[in-house]
């Protein structure tokens, strides 16, 4: 590849430098095979342009394109997802690297740059990458305006304020086109085989007899601000499903329930708590929120058992303003429902309805028989871990008389069943419970790790009544959360009772800094979809696409053409009077005589005036210096002006 002397070595190190940088997010997301692909090719471009050997003729990147394009569709099962488009972008920028030989070819590398800067974003949006890609975006303008220049002296610091100028100026732009550019229902990056990936969190099923381990994950499920005080720790139960029927393994969910009668509202008041809620994606129907839901935001659903039910699936992260009360009023059973919370499985194990006899035996009321099933589990040789034994066919009946480890799902599962057996109404609740408060951020965040399972158990003239048994096992989860930085799989689970001191404060309030942050651009950024921007274009009167769209073209154009005419202002420099009045002079000159040559100097335009009427030479060469005195020794122009209106033909 013979590199033409127009295509300088400082623009084809920063290509390169670009080329590497951009690969660099995929690492993890990507096949290692186009990876390890794309970083060959761009060494191979390295090495072509400092080397000057080894340069691909068009008969060899003819058909290598061909084939690595086909190797990208094979091992991607033949689909054009998210993974095989940013692979064969990859792929084809370290091809356009390769041919390399013109402007128009760098024009073309640039280009193909600017959509291989968005591809790892069909991933993951966090505010790290935004800053990665950022700062590339910047690069790649200082690139383009190396091109445009065609020189191979511009200088890096001119390109560099350049470049600001340009961010500087789209910024505006770019910010109307954040706020009002309508949004999609569904996410940009829903592509073929998109799937969630949770390693721990809320699932459609409770099934711990399949379960060996719960994997911990620090990974975010939402994050809540309260509007005032929040509740206490041990009151922070974020709802999730419900789950009714069990088979004697499994407890599913049912999200066909009936939707909640006004009613039906819980009348305390004292106990009401509004708060913002920042989902993450879950790819589930439910909306967490704080125990007990009281109103639906708009486009969900709330249900007779308190679920708030979403009409889609969570695909994208989202923002919901809610209400909620830590206490209730009381509710009537139905029958049909009375059924559904007393069913039992046909071969649930005799050894259940003896315990739950047991527990009947001394107890006046359904109350009494609760606090006694808490208080077995209290005393009997229970143990709180992450990392039970498997159960059998009858999960229930291992855990209760043989392993008793296990973790809430277990106490939860099994409380429920003998309950059930005791002739009480139960059912399951899952979610969440507590959290990690944010002080910088003054917000709670949930973690996937805090997911919990509790009961709950219908009791006469109280209704529906939370009992978490997983307390009077192990108190300290219900009044702390999971202390991840000293958590080990298979040991002894480790709470964050007290915090840190020395250098583990100031790296817990750096972290603090740090989520709150990353809250602020989910809050303010990610949850930006089209049910905020409509909230919030509709308070300013802009109401629908339509609306949109034009305010949208008249804000952008209007910018558009002040910033034309602001740079237009500044190209224009502001006229010396003195040359203005010797142009105006050279002007008669010519309409008389002869004119002025485009690049003449005054000393040779003179001269040739003088030379057809010599007697004109002593007042021209008067104009002439102090022309030149007012023009560079900045002297008084009115001497100048005053020898031009004097002068006669």
């Amino acid at each position: 590849m013979m590199i033409e002397s127009h295509l300088n070595n400082t623009l084809m190190r920063l290509l390169l430098i670009i080329a590497s940088l951009l690969v660099l997010p995929h690492i993890g997301t990507l096949n290692p095979l186009f990876i390890v692909i794309s970083l060959a090719l761009i060494a191979w471009c390295g090495f072509v342009h400092f080397f000057n050997r080894f340069s691909p003729s068009a008969w060899l990147l003819l058909p290598l394109s061909l084939l690595l394009a086909f190797l990208v569709l094979k091992l991607h099962g033949m689909s054009l997802g998210r993974e095989a488009s940013s692979s064969f972008l990859l792929v084809l920028l370290g091809l356009k690297l390769l041919e390399c030989r013109r402007q128009r070819d760098v024009l073309a590398v640039i280009f193909v740059s600017f959509f291989v800067l968005i591809t790892p974003f069909l991933f993951e949006q966090t505010i790290a990458l935004a800053l990665y890609g950022l700062c590339l975006f910047f690069l790649l303008l200082c690139a383009l305006i190396i091109n445009a220049s065609g020189s191979a002296s511009i200088r890096p610091v001119d390109v560099t304020r350049f470049a600001t100028q340009i961010g500087l100026l789209a910024f505006p732009l770019m910010l109307i086109g954040f706020l009002l550019f309508p949004r999609m229902i569904g996410p940009l990056w829903a592509m073929p085989k998109d799937a969630s990936n949770a390693v721990s969190g809320i699932s459609d099923s409770i099934n711990p007899g399949q379960i060996s381990h719960l994997a911990l994950s620090n990974e975010t499920a939402f994050r809540a601000r309260f509007n005032g005080a929040s509740p206490a720790f041990n009151e922070l139960y974020w709802r999730g499903p419900v789950f009714w029927q069990t088979d004697g393994q499994q407890w599913t969910v049912s999200l066909n329930s009936t939707r909640r009668e006004a009613a039906n509202d819980p009348s305390p008041v004292n106990t009401l708590y509004r708060y913002s809620l920042v989902l993450e994606a879950h790819h589930q129907r439910w909306l967490y929120s704080l125990d007990t839901p009281i109103t639906a935001p708009n486009q969900v659903r709330l249900t007779q058992d308190n679920q708030l039910l979403l009409k889609d699936k969570l695909r994208r992260t989202r923002s919901f303003d809610l209400l909620s009360n830590t206490q209730t009023a009381p509710e009537i059973l139905n029958y049909k429902d009375r059924l559904r919370a007393l069913a039992l499985p046909k071969n649930t194990d005799q050894r259940v309805y003896q315990l739950a006899a047991r527990w009947q035996a001394d107890a006046d009321s359904d109350i009494a028989v609760i606090n006694t099933g808490l208080a077995y589990f209290n005393q009997e040789d229970f143990y709180y871990t992450l990392t039970p034994p498997r159960l059998g066919v009858d999960p229930v009946a291992d855990f209760l008389f043989s392993t008793k480890r296990g973790f809430c799902g277990h106490y939860a599962t099994s409380f429920a069943v003998v309950l059930r057996a005791a002739n009480i109404p139960t059912r399951l609740v899952a979610g969440y419970q507590g959290g990690v408060y944010n002080a910088v951020g003054q917000f709670w965040e949930v973690r996937q790790a805090d997911a919990h399972v509790w009961v709950e158990a219908w009791l006469a003239g109280r209704g529906w009544v939370r009992f978490d048994p997983t307390a009077a096992i192990a108190p300290n989860r219900i009044e702390h959360s999971i202390d991840f930085s000293n958590q080990r799989l298979g040991g002894e689970v480790r709470f964050l009772i007290e915090p840190g001191d020395g250098f583990s404060n100031w790296a817990q309030q750096l972290t603090s800094l740090m989520q709150a942050v990353d809250y602020y651009w989910e809050s303010g950024v990610l949850a930006y979809g089209p049910e905020v921007q409509h909230d919030f274009l509709s308070s300013f009167g802009i109401d629908g696409w339509e609306q949109m769209v034009l305010w949208l073209a008249l804000l952008s154009g209007g910018l558009i053409l002040i910033v034309t005419l602001f740079l237009y202002r500044l190209s224009v420099r502001k006229e010396d009077p003195s040359q203005a009045a010797y142009l105006a002079f050279c002007k008669k000159l010519g309409r008389r005589f002869t004119y002025k040559k485009p690049a003449e100097t005054s000393l040779h335009y003179f001269a040739r005036i003088a030379a057809i009427k010599p007697d004109l030479e002593p007042d021209l060469q008067q104009i002439r210096q102090q022309y030149l005195l007012s023009r560079y020794a900045k002297n008084d122009a009115r001497k100048l002006l005053a020898l031009i209106r004097a002068f006669r033909f």
